[in-house]
């Protein structure tokens, strides 16, 4: 069993905090993700099979001989530039974690850890930051932090202002307690959140979880429409309320990758072409695989609604009248509500 001491200071080098736990498979896990699919609180319900479930919950899925997982973080609060909206030009707002991909940097340095293991100790390594492994119960068994009851990892000295990635080695490394810390009788993300997605401590109905429906390609619900305000990637309130995050103070900057800042300009978002999109914004992950450009451009609509400026009609109607069903759709609905 090789000690962690070594690592955890090296890892300080790369400006990272480290914890360690075993990668025995998350069973219990199973069984929680496979109850919430047969309650349809996933937008995804009818693709995600018991094995794929099986191997989202198993380290050894992504590596065979995985011992143990070293869990890291990186701190993602800093201070934003004030709204840029004025008349004629409205922009949207992006949630703070997407403004610079934090992802990226992490498994970044997360490779450079990697590879003083390999030189040290002959390790076989994989790194990933937002893998297809869960995450979380990773953070939770190694002591990165514990479950807020709005389902996300709170660190005890960053809040839940964090992004999580993880290094998976065949080495046997002394590991970390869990936290013995919980949210006690605290239910402010759960009486705050627009939508009434957090439906009971740790369960979150995605459905109706903005931040799910952010990046889900389909028509948006009146009754969450009508609570979308400026958005378009991402929501945090359940973080903003948080009486943990309240005490965190902003830092600096971790990272330049993908800077995209915290509003985009509505209108040019509508007027883009997704060619175009997706190399502007390559870097970040508002431009990922998964994310339909549609739904980027349905966002924008809603956003709009927000605002109900006038000059904005004319782009709004050009969608109404278009052939995209869910596009036209959206558009009708935020006329609507001018």
């Amino acid at each position: 069993m090789i000690k962690s001491l070594s690592i955890k200071e090296k890892a300080r080098g790369l400006g990272l905090d480290v914890r360690v736990c075993s990668a025995e498979p998350f069973s219990e896990l199973v069984g929680h993700i496979r109850e919430q699919r047969e309650k349809r609180f996933f937008l995804n319900n009818n693709s995600w099979s018991d094995d794929e479930i099986k191997d989202f919950c198993n380290p050894g899925s992504i590596m065979s001989g995985v011992k143990s997982i070293i869990s890291s973080f990186l701190f993602y609060l800093t201070l934003e530039e004030p709204d840029p909206s004025q008349p004629g030009k409205p922009y949207g707002y992006v949630a703070q974690y997407t403004q610079r991909n934090y992802y990226k940097e992490l498994k970044k340095r997360l490779k450079k850890l990697a590879g003083f293991l390999k030189k040290e100790y002959r390790a076989k390594f994989v790194a990933h930051s937002c893998g297809p492994v869960a995450e979380k119960p990773i953070a939770r068994r190694s002591g990165t932090g514990y479950y807020g009851k709005h389902s996300i990892i709170i660190n005890p000295d960053y809040g839940s202002w964090i992004v999580l990635g993880e290094i998976y080695t065949d080495l046997g490394i002394e590991p970390d307690e869990p936290l013995k810390l919980n949210c006690g009788d605290c239910s402010i993300c759960m009486d705050n959140c627009p939508t009434g997605a957090i439906t009971a401590p740790y369960i979150i109905d995605r459905k109706r979880c903005i931040q799910s429906l952010t990046n889900w390609c389909g028509l948006i619900p009146d009754n969450i429409a009508q609570v979308w305000q400026n958005r378009i990637y991402g929501c945090t309130t359940c973080q903003d309320v948080c009486p943990v995050n309240k005490k965190i103070k902003p830092e600096n900057p971790k990272t330049d990758i993908g800077v995209v800042g915290a509003y985009l300009p509505l209108l040019d978002m509508l007027q883009m072409d997704e060619d175009t999109y997706r190399k502007k914004y390559s870097d970040n992950q508002i431009s990922a695989r998964w994310v339909h450009f549609d739904a980027i451009k349905r966002n924008a609509l809603l956003a709009l609604a927000h605002f109900q400026d006038k000059r904005t009609i004319p782009i709004i109607e050009k969608y109404a009248k278009g052939d995209n069903q869910l596009l036209r759709d959206t558009a009708m609905w935020t006329l609507g509500r001018f």
